[in-house]
C-alpha cells in the first residue's frame, strides 16, 4: 500500500466509531426493524403522541397524573410542602397544584427543561393559588433547600437516573420533615425495556443480551435510517429540526441509566435512615403472562427481569 493510500485509510478509520462486531450489530438492526413495524411504539396513535411536542406533553400529564392518583394519597398533598425531584418541564407540579399544597418546588440538573417548564407554567391561567416555583441544581449530593423544610418528595420516572442514588437518599432524608414520605415510581434497569431505547429498538431485554458497543452502533444505524421518525426528544426545541445522531459518540448507558436493583436500591434507602412504608410490584400487563412470571419475581436480580415498574413509599422517621 502506497504512503497516501495508507494515510487515507488512517484517516477514514479515526472518523469511524470504535469497531463493533458486525455480525451482532446487523442483527440488532435486522431485529428492531422487523419490531418496528409490529410493535405499539410504533403504531400510527403512538408516532402522533410522540412526534408532536403538545400531543406528547398532553400524553404525558395524563401519564403521570394515573401514577399519581392510582398509587399514593393525594390527600396528603394538602397544605404540604412538596418537591418534585427530577421535574423535567413540569407536567408534574402542574397536577400537584390541583392538591391544595402550600407550595410546590420542581428541581432538576438541566437548565433547557427548568427555563421551558417555567415558561409553561407562567402563560398557564392556574385557579390554584399555589404556583410552582422551579430551580436548577446541577449537583448530585446537595438539594438547594433547608434541613426540615418538605413534606412529600416525588420521584416518578426519575429514580434510574440518578447517578448517585445514595447521596440524594440521604439528601431527600435530610429535607424531609420528621413523618414525611418520598413517593417514587421507578422502572428498573433489568426490566424488559430499562434501555430506554423503545423508539429504536422496541425489543425487551436487549440491554441484557448484547453489548454496550453493540447495541450504541445498532442505535447509531437506525437514528439515520431515512425510515426513523425522530421523536419529540430527538428535535431541537427550538428549530424543530433533527439533533445530530449522539449515538456515534456514546459509550455507555452511564450516567443516563444508573443500573439500579431493587436489593442495591432497598439497602441504600435503609442505610440513609429512610423507611420502606410500602412497595408494589407491577409485572407484565398479560394476565397469562403475569402468572407464569409472578413465580421468579421475588428471585434476586432475575425477579427485576419480569417487572414493568415499582411504586415505593418511604418515610422518615
Amino acid at each position: 500500500m502506497s504512503t497516501q493510500s495508507a494515510a487515507v485509510a488512517n484517516a477514514s478509520q479515526s472518523n469511524r466509531c470504535p469497531a463493533s462486531p458486525y455480525v451482532s450489530v446487523r442483527l440488532l438492526c435486522r431485529a428492531a426493524q422487523w419490531a418496528q413495524r409490529r410493535s405499539a411504539v410504533h403504531t400510527h396513535a403512538d408516532l402522533e403522541r410522540t412526534t408532536n411536542e403538545d400531543n406528547y406533553r398532553t400524553w404525558r400529564y395524563h401519564e403521570l397524573e394515573q401514577q399519581l392518583t392510582d398509587h399514593f394519597d393525594t390527600n396528603r398533598i394538602a397544605h404540604g410542602d412538596v418537591l418534585d425531584f427530577g421535574c423535567g418541564t413540569g407536567e408534574l407540579c402542574t397536577l400537584l397544584t390541583a392538591h391544595n399544597p402550600k407550595a410546590i418546588i420542581g428541581i432538576d440538573k438541566c437548565a433547557d427543561v427548568i427555563k421551558r417548564a417555567a415558561a409553561t407554567i407562567n402563560v398557564m391561567i392556574l385557579s390554584e393559588t399555589c404556583r410552582p416555583k422551579f430551580t436548577c441544581n446541577e449537583q448530585h449530593d446537595r438539594l438547594p433547600l433547608e434541613s426540615e423544610s418538605i413534606d412529600i418528595v416525588c420521584c416518578f420516572d426519575v429514580l434510574e437516573h440518578i447517578p448517585d442514588v445514595r447521596a440524594v437518599a440521604c439528601e431527600w432524608r435530610r429535607v424531609l420533615r420528621p413523618g414525611g414520605r418520598v413517593w417514587i415510581w421507578w422502572s428498573p434497569w433489568r426490566g424488559p425495556y430499562g434501555h430506554h431505547l423503545e423508539s429504536l429498538v422496541p425489543l425487551p431485554w436487549v440491554h441484557l443480551l448484547f453489548s454496550e458497543r453493540t447495541l450504541y452502533a445498532a442505535c447509531a444505524e437506525l437514528y439515520d435510517d431515512p425510515d426513523f421518525v425522530p421523536r419529540v426528544w430527538d428535535r431541537d426545541p427550538v428549530t424543530g429540526r433533527k439533533k445530530p445522531n449522539k449515538w456515534q459518540h456514546t459509550q455507555s448507558f452511564h450516567p443516563f441509566l444508573n443500573r439500579l436493583s431493587r436489593r442495591q436500591f432497598e439497602s441504600i434507602t435503609r442505610d440513609a435512615g429512610l423507611t420502606i412504608e410500602r412497595r408494589e410490584i407491577h409485572g407484565f400487563s398479560g394476565s397469562q403472562l403475569r402468572k407464569v412470571t409472578r413465580a421468579f419475581v421475588p428471585v434476586p436480580l432475575l425477579g427485576d427481569c419480569f417487572v414493568s415498574y415499582y411504586i415505593y413509599e418511604l418515610t422518615k422517621r
